[in-house]
């Protein structure tokens, strides 16, 4: 059952590399523009994650999922809005992502890959809010990376909050998986930051309405749970700063 689930999990990684090869395409008179670098480039975290899931590493299953929670939005958005793109590629997507979130997700497969982890216990109530923060806050890393990258912002300063927070979420990240308790309150500043800074970018940026739904369903993920984690580990933060 697990080598079927991994099996599943691998497709769904390849169609997604797949579609990243459509969207980039190179011709010989234009070569690569930004947008198709930007793309491009995103085939880096989907061999990474297929190597990942094939060897069994313990952080694969995140960074699977996580690809998963970050192309969800796109899938369900430019389905229902296609805004002038083909929605054959779209449903494509909109399946990949939802068989790595239905092949990967469950015990049985985080016990398969956290459970090899030989520096922390990633069972329990508490820690599955930790790995889900993990999650949708690598799928919002990849989110600001596309921000970064390829849109084309109206005012060259705003460039500068998305590529910050993107740099702040990626410490925050690597603290948090090596069980550090300041990843969790860079990434919980973070997440506080991100409210503020997709109002300004909506209210100054967006031309379309489905770019509005696509920015909310896109850092949502991961400004809730990186706050879930806060409340449910600032208790025991706080008593133990008190104590010292």
């Amino acid at each position: 059952m697990v080598r079927m689930r991994k099996a599943v999990a691998v497709a769904a990684l390849l169609a997604l590399g797949g579609l990243v090869v459509v969207l980039s395409p190179r011709t010989a008179l234009d070569g690569y523009g930004r947008f198709e670098l930007a793309v491009t480039a995103l085939l880096v975290p989907l061999v990474i994650a297929v190597a990942g899931i094939v060897l069994e590493t313990f952080w694969a299953r995140w960074l699977a999922l996580a690809i998963g929670v970050a192309v969800l939005p796109w899938g369900l958005v430019l389905t229902v809005v296609p805004l002038g793109m083909p929605r054959l590629r779209q449903a494509v997507a909109l399946g990949a992502a939802l068989l790595l979130l239905l092949s990967l997700a469950g015990r049985t497969m985080m016990a398969r890959y956290e459970g090899r982890s030989e520096t922390t216990d990633w069972s329990g109530r508490r820690m599955a809010v930790v790995r889900w923060t993990i999650i949708c806050n690598i799928a919002s890393i990849l989110f600001l990376y596309l921000f970064t990258a390829v849109y084309d912002y109206r005012v060259d300063w705003v460039l500068a909050v998305p590529a910050a927070l993107m740099f702040g979420m990626i410490g925050g990240v690597v603290l948090l998986a090596r069980g550090k308790t300041l990843g969790l309150l860079a990434l919980a500043v973070c997440c506080l930051l991100l409210v503020p800074a997709g109002t300004y970018f909506v209210w100054t940026e967006a031309n379309h309405l489905g770019e509005v739904f696509l920015f909310a369903l896109s850092f949502l993920p991961g400004i809730l749970t990186g706050l879930a984690s806060l409340v449910v580990f600032g208790g025991p933060m706080w008593r133990f700063l008190r104590a010292a």
